[in-house]
C-alpha cells in the first residue's frame, strides 16, 4: 500500500523527468500505434502477476503516448486480471485453503469476501490494496468469475488517474495551468477514495474477526481441517 501511494506521488511530482527519460520509447510507439499498443497491453498482462511491479509507469506511458490511452489501459488491465484470476484459481486454491487454516488474518479476509459478495470485491478493487494482490485472494476463496469480471470492469476507471497524469505531461500541455491543477486535484481525490475504501475493508474485517475465530474453533471440534464457512454474523453489515 505504501509503495502504491509513493509511486503515485512520485509520478505526479517527477512526471516531467519520467516523460523525458521515456521519450525515445514513446516516440517509437507513436510511430507504430498498433504495435505500441500491443506492447503496452502485453506488458500490463505480465505485471498483473505478483510480485511484479510497474503498472503505474505503464499507465503513465500510455497516457503520454496515445490519444486512446484509456482504451489501451482498460483492455490491458482486464485481460491481465482475468489471466491472474485463472492462474491462481487453478494453481493455488489448495494453498489458499491451507493458508486459511493457519493464518487468522487471511482467513478473516476470505470470510469477509465470501460474505460480502460483489460489493466487497468492487470496494477492495477501488481501495489501496493493489489489484494484482487482491485478485489472487478473490480467485482462491471462490469468488465466481462473473462477479470478479464485473468488479474488474467497473474498477477500470481507477487506472485512468495515472493516464491523465501522463496526458498532462505531454509537451503540448506544458503551459496548460488548468490541466496541471486538475491533475493534482484528481490525484488527491483518488488518494481519498482509496484510503476511505481501505478503511471500510479493514472495518469489515475487524467486525467479522471475533465471530470468525469463534466459529473456527467450534468447527475444529468436529472437523480437524478445512477453511471455515459461516453465515454473516448478526452484528456485521455487508
Amino acid at each position: 500500500v505504501v509503495l502504491v501511494f509513493t509511486a503515485l506521488i512520485m509520478l505526479s511530482v517527477f512526471h516531467d523527468a519520467i516523460v523525458d527519460g521515456l521519450k525515445p520509447f514513446t516516440d517509437w510507439m507513436q510511430a507504430h500505434n498498433f504495435a505500441g499498443a500491443m506492447i503496452i497491453i502485453g506488458a500490463m498482462i505480465i505485471v498483473s502477476f505478483p510480485p511484479l511491479l510497474g503498472h503505474e509507469i505503464l499507465v503513465v506511458l500510455c497516457g503520454v503516448t496515445f490519444s486512446f490511452g484509456e482504451a489501451c489501459i482498460a483492455v490491458g488491465t482486464v485481460l491481465g486480471e482475468v489471466a491472474n484470476y485463472f492462474v491462481f484459481k487453478y494453481a493455488c486454491s489448495a494453498r489458499g485453503r491451507k493458508l486459511e487454516e493457519t493464518n487468522i488474518e487471511y482467513g478473516a479476509m476470505a470470510h469477509v469476501v465470501r460474505q460480502g459478495g460483489f460489493w466487497i470485491v468492487l470496494v477492495m478493487r477501488y481501495s489501496a490494496i493493489p489489484s494484482h494482490l487482491a485478485t489472487p485472494i478473490f480467485a482462491t476463496v471462490g469468488v465466481p468469475f462473473g462477479v470478479f469480471l464485473a468488479a474488474a470492469i467497473l474498477s477500470v476507471p481507477k487506472s485512468f488517474v495515472p493516464v491523465y497524469v501522463g496526458w498532462t505531461a505531454k509537451p503540448e500541455n506544458e503551459g496548460n495551468t488548468t490541466a496541471k491543477i486538475v491533475s493534482k486535484v484528481v490525484l488527491g481525490v483518488a488518494i481519498i477514495i482509496t484510503l476511505s475504501t481501505l478503511w471500510w475493508v479493514n472495518r469489515k474485517m475487524k467486525q467479522a474477526k471475533e465471530d470468525y475465530i469463534y466459529a473456527r474453533r467450534k468447527a475444529r471440534q468436529g472437523k480437524p481441517k478445512g477453511p471455515v464457512y459461516i453465515s454473516a454474523p448478526s452484528n456485521v453489515t455487508v
